[in-house]
This record gives structure tokens, sequence and C-alpha cells, in this order.
């Protein structure tokens, strides 16, 4: 069978009926959609993340304490805690570019897969255009007719199997999306602001902000939740999946 845009005629001999239609498998095979997609990367960046929250917590070990005193600043003790801000503010540095890594990881899966169901499906139109031939032809070949009509129920397995998997496959790349979405908000919105009042209640007017950063990293631990629950609900696994049967 032809790779193209069109199909070879039928052939007339039962081996040629018999293989019609196998370059399209062959193809199909080759591309393996399945093998683009993973929970691997997406549970990669939610413990990367995860990292980061522990992160968070850990740097307000006193939430709402006040500015070191004359007392603290003669002992050095103000020195010591500014060092130990410091270095977290650098691990936690480190711990971001990590999970931005991790999220860029994803981003590739996602883009992969996506990628292969486009390649994948000139092929499957030509199982659904080879599989009609088929049944056109069956009328003409009494002595094939049966043969043909179960080469075409075949190629419609297959095809079948393959729009089924895509599907499934399709909402686990959905359902990363939404892990990604998530982590957006985290890293675009809830983490820029977290600094913004972690840094303001080190100084008397942090009390008078209305959401604090213990408020935030609540929301981060909530995003966190939402992030493991989307991955919980995955689709069936690639062996749950119909399997091609043989002409």
């Amino acid at each position: 069978m032809a790779t193209g845009d069109d199909i070879d005629a039928v052939p007339a001999d039962a081996p040629g009926i018999t293989a019609y239609g196998d370059a399209a498998i062959a193809e199909l095979a080759a591309i393996d959609v399945a093998d683009t997609l993973d929970a691997a990367p997406a549970a990669a960046l939610v413990a990367r993340l995860r990292d980061l929250h522990i992160a968070m917590r850990a740097a307000l070990p006193s939430r709402g304490r006040p500015r070191a005193g004359l007392f603290a600043r003669l002992t050095g003790r103000d020195v010591i805690e500014q060092h130990d801000a410091e270095a977290l503010g650098a691990r936690m540095g480190v711990l971001l570019i990590d999970a931005d890594r991790a999220a860029a990881a994803l981003r590739a899966d996602i883009a992969a897969h996506r990628a292969r169901l486009a390649a994948s499906a000139p092929a499957l139109d030509r199982l659904d255009r080879a599989a009609a031939a088929l049944r056109a032809g069956s009328a003409e070949d009494e002595v094939h007719q049966d043969l043909r009509l179960r080469r075409a129920q075949h190629l419609d397995t297959v095809r079948a199997t393959h729009a089924l998997s895509a599907q499934q496959l399709q909402l686990i790349a959905e359902q990363h999306e939404a892990v990604l979405a998530h982590y957006r908000n985290v890293r675009d919105v809830l983490l820029p602001l977290w600094r913004q009042r972690a840094v303001g209640e080190r100084t008397a007017q942090g009390a008078a902000h209305a959401v604090t950063a213990a408020d935030i990293e609540a929301d981060v631990a909530h995003e966190l939740d939402a992030m493991t629950a989307t991955l919980a609900r995955r689709a069936p696994d690639r062996a749950d999946r119909p399997k091609e049967t043989d002409a």
C-alpha cells in the first residue's frame, strides 16, 4: 500500500489482500503516540513545586515576629537572622529554577505528543480508505470476498484501537496542561505576592496587610493538592487498552 495521500488498488490475490494496509499499520506503530506521554514529567514538576512550598513554610518560622530590637542588634542576632533569611532566599531561587526546568520538560513532552498525534492522522485516514476499498471490491470477487471483508474488519479494529488510545492520551495531555496552569498561578501570581508579604511582615507595617504570607502559602498548598488530584485521575494504562487483533 502506498504511503502518500493515495492508496494502492486492492490486490486480486490472497497474500496481497492479507497484507493490504500493512504500510499504514507499520507507520502508526512507528509513530507510537503513547511513548511520548507518561506521568513522570508531571510528577517531577509537582515534586519540585512541593520542595519550593516546604521552603516557603520554613521562611517564616515565627510569623508576625517584631523587628529586631536594640539588644538583638547589639548581640548580633539580627545579623544572624538576616543571613538565615538570605540563605533561604538563595535556596528558594535554586528550587524555583528546578521547578521551571521541570515545567519546561512537561511542556516539551506535551508538544511532542501533540506532534505525534498530528503525524498519525494521515495513516488513520489511509486505514479508513483501505477498509472502504476492500469492502467495495468484495462483491466483484466472490472467490476472495470473505478474505476481503475480514481484512477490512481488521483494519477497522486497528484504527479503532489507535483512535481510542488517542482519546485516552488526549485526556492525559489535558490533565498535564491543567497541572501547568496550576504551576503558572503559583509561579507568576502567588509566589511574587508571597515574597512581597513575607518581606512586609518583617516590618511593623506587615501586620496591616489583609492577606498574609501564611494565607498565600496556604493557597500554594491548595494548588499542590489540586495538581496531585489531577494526576490521580489518569486515563487507563497502556496495558488496559484494546489490543489489535490478527486478520
